[in-house]
């Protein structure tokens, strides 16, 4: 069944609200009688760049989590179906039926959809709570297949350092990489407002006095320049290393499945119900998404370099994975401000294709 359009626009506009990479939904929902069609728009794009592909499932996933999670306040239960072979390019179907009364409580992680946000400033280094980071732990394990491990060994987390700073350094070497990281900061926007989509600068949290150089090495002459004083290595400690080694806790999520895809869609999941569960808590949390991502390229040519990726997949091999498990995504946690901007959101109306799903008539 398809949900009533009052309803189904709720439910949408909350899956909208999930993560995605560079603040960029590459999506379509396709309404039809009796379902909805989560469609990628730049899945031409995948092949030749296959860390799109990894990003874009596990940013479905999320979506379908907060869709899940909102269609339980409506009482309806949602039935996900990965659909990648579909031919007309759905990667993900959406139908719901009756969500029946013996399923129990409602997830109270409804509740914190609207509250996550990327937090980029340093946290404190107080930890954590051992009781909260379980409950965090528990509410990814929500998701077959799919577990948060916390790096809490030396080893592991100066292992784990080690895969950020080298992917973010990369990110800043790279031609492609470097174009791919600036195209999506919208300079224009200023260091003060937001956007609806794309990232504005005011998202970054960097420090007055480094935006006048950040903002010159967008442009690749400048940074291949700048790369004989080590620009690329300077950006990438400030980037990735520094935030992360002052952060009190890093983690990654691992998952398991019968393909990548499923496996990325799967960790989407646990890795938004996780996000949610640190929100109700009033956390702060950062994806750290370039070392999986990285790992994931083809080598060569203007992307990572051969060595650079070798060496990412040989330390993430050492971040906690047990037989059968990928790593899909680190992450640092703690206690910060604020963010200084949040990201926006496009309108719904913008992604909605098919059968009409009208807006609420003006009071």
């Amino acid at each position: 069944m398809r949900p009533a359009d009052k309803t189904l626009r709720d439910l949408l506009a909350a899956g909208l609200l999930a993560p995605s990479a560079e603040n960029r939904h590459d999506l379509r929902f396709v309404v039809e009688h009796d379902r909805v069609a989560l469609v990628p728009t730049e899945r031409a794009s995948w092949a030749a760049a296959p860390h799109r592909e990894l990003l874009t499932l596990m940013s479905f996933g999320a979506i379908v989590e907060n869709i899940a999670l909102v269609s339980a306040r409506h009482g309806l239960l949602l039935e996900p179906a990965l659909s990648l072979q579909a031919r007309d390019g759905a990667a993900v179907l959406l139908r719901w039926r009756e969500r029946p009364a013996s399923i129990g409580a409602l997830d109270p992680l409804a509740d914190a959809v609207a509250l996550r946000h990327t937090n980029r400033r340093f946290y404190a280094r107080a930890p954590v709570e051992s009781a909260t980071l379980a409950a965090l732990s528990q509410a990814a394990g929500g998701v077959d297949g799919a577990r948060v491990h916390w790096l809490v060994a030396p080893d592991e987390r100066r292992r784990a350092l080690r895969a950020i700073r080298l992917a973010e350094t990369e990110r800043f070497k790279r031609r492609a990489l470097h174009a791919e990281l600036f195209g999506a900061v919208r300079f224009e926007a200023g260091w003060q407002g937001t956007l609806p989509e794309w990232l504005a600068p005011a998202t970054l949290e960097v420090e007055p006095p480094a935006r006048p150089m950040f903002g010159a090495m967008r442009h690749w002459r400048a940074m291949r320049a700048a790369a004989w004083v080590g620009a690329p290595a300077m950006l990438g400690l400030r980037a990735g290393y520094l935030p992360a080694a002052l952060s009190p806790h890093l983690g990654i999520v691992l998952a398991r499945g019968g393909d990548d895809a499923t496996t990325a869609f799967s960790a989407g999941r646990a890795f938004q119900r996780l996000w949610l569960a640190a929100a109700a808590a009033g956390l702060a949390l950062q994806p750290m998404a370039a070392a999986t991502a990285l790992a994931r390229q083809h080598a060569g040519g203007d992307w990572v370099s051969a060595p650079v990726q070798q060496e990412l997949k040989r330390l993430l091999a050492t971040l906690g994975p047990a037989a059968g498990e990928q790593p899909q995504m680190l992450f640092r946690l703690g206690r910060a401000r604020a963010p200084s901007a949040v990201a926006g959101r496009r309108p719904l109306d913008d992604y909605l294709e098919g059968e009409v799903v009208s807006s609420p008539s003006p009071p």
